[in-house]
């Protein structure tokens, strides 16, 4: 019996490791990402606090100084150090919004050139959904005064990644990680019309999570203080009033 269970196991590893190696040369592939594209945002509807930002990010001392940086190394420099927190643009809650953003829209450019197909690093679940949510909370800045192009190539990028989130969450088993997704596609969702059905997605996935993973007590069921922080969280960055009411009935309508 232990021997079947052995081989079993040995068996469904055996597919797993199969299952991640074809889906990385999938999506990889030309077709792959040409199914990412869609129709690009016309208008951009809501814009969130940029300050909601903070709210998510774990930077405590580091300050990040635009004016002193230098657009065309930028990425030579982080290639290796901070890689992932670079990628994820949540260094955007640090910039003074009050200096000219150019620099960061070259930055953006730059990094658009090498990175708005999949690739593994880059488009890691929490580095993707992390910086889909920066540049929404951001997108004053960036876009204010840029050109057409850049205008419809960032906006093409946030659909793109987007639509990468929405074709794989439900290959995500980590709850963490699937409420930023869930944040990501939400804010795309109220962030352009077009795309409003990625904010009923969302929030039907988010109230499937809450049902399944609270506790009548809105406590997360793994029992885990951080756990609760870390939900709170991404709760109130969706803050608008529907997501709330929405949130808050799940969890007191198991009290009845």
């Amino acid at each position: 019996m232990f021997g079947l269970k052995s081989v079993y196991f040995y068996l469904i590893a055996c597919q797993i490791t199969l299952i991640k190696f074809f889906k990385k040369i999938y999506f990889s592939s030309k077709n792959y990402n040409k199914s990412l594209e869609s129709k690009t945002p016309q208008q951009i509807y809501y814009s969130p606090n940029s300050f909601l930002l903070s709210i998510i990010t774990s930077y405590k001392t580091h300050s990040f100084k635009i004016n002193d940086i230098d657009p065309n190394i930028f990425w030579l420099e982080n290639k290796k150090k901070d890689a992932e927190q670079m990628h994820n643009f949540l260094w955007l809650s640090l910039i003074d919004r009050k200096t000219d953003h150019t620099k960061i829209k070259k930055i953006i450019y730059i990094w658009m050139l090498k990175n708005s197909e999949y690739i593994k690093k880059t488009w890691e679940t929490s580095t993707l959904s992390s910086r889909v949510i920066s540049w929404i909370l951001n997108v004053d800045i960036i876009l204010n005064n840029s050109t057409f192009d850049f205008r419809r190539n960032f906006l093409n990028c946030i659909i793109s990644q987007t639509n990468h989130l929405k074709k794989n969450i439900k290959f995500e088993s980590n709850l963490k990680r699937k409420v930023e997704i869930l944040t990501a596609i939400i804010l795309t969702g109220l962030a352009f019309k077009e795309y409003e059905e990625n904010f009923n997605i969302g929030i039907k996935e988010l109230e499937t999570l809450v049902k399944n993973s609270f506790d009548n007590d809105g406590f997360p069921l793994s029992r885990n203080p951080s756990d609760l922080i870390f939900f709170a969280r991404y709760f109130i960055l969706n803050r608008p009033p529907r997501i709330l009411f929405l949130l808050l009935g799940l969890i007191s309508s198991k009290y009845f």
